[in-house]
């Protein structure tokens, strides 16, 4: 059964109109599931060797940084879309803006419809229910 677990924290909160302690959700962190899986369970449902699936996925990885390297956004199908974009610092005067004003590059990632959709339909669990994990 697909599900995503949370606990319960305790958190002070100090902005908004109400701030104190307040008690919210948390997900529960899993392990990170690895290519390595995620080929083995591809192969299993397919008629691709995970050295196959291996293989188009590490070449798909190197077009996607590709074209994200050149600042256009890719659409990962069903998944969504993987955008370039950076921070940039304010300048005083347009003369003043320059590539040396550019720092840190990200990527953001929007999902898609279809993706959005189904994530809403995920049940949420409670994991441990006895503890309430303190402030952090």
């Amino acid at each position: 059964v697909m599900a995503i677990r949370y606990v319960r924290v305790q958190r002070n909160i100090q902005v908004g109109a109400d701030p104190g302690i307040k008690f919210l959700a948390r997900q529960v962190k899993n392990d990170t599931v690895s290519f390595d899986q995620i080929a083995e369970r591809v192969q299993a449902h397919s008629s691709m060797t995970k050295a196959d699936v291996y293989g188009s996925f590490m070449q798909a990885v190197e077009e996607i940084t590709h074209e994200l390297m050149e600042g256009n956004p890719v659409q990962l199908g069903d998944l969504g879309t993987v955008y370039p974009t950076f921070n940039a610092k304010a300048m005083p005067t347009l003369d003043d803006v320059d590539a040396s004003t550019i720092s840190k590059p990200k990527l953001r990632f929007l999902f898609s419809k279809k993706l959005r959709e189904k994530m809403k339909t995920v049940p949420y669990v409670l994991d441990r229910p006895e503890e309430i994990k303190g402030l952090q």
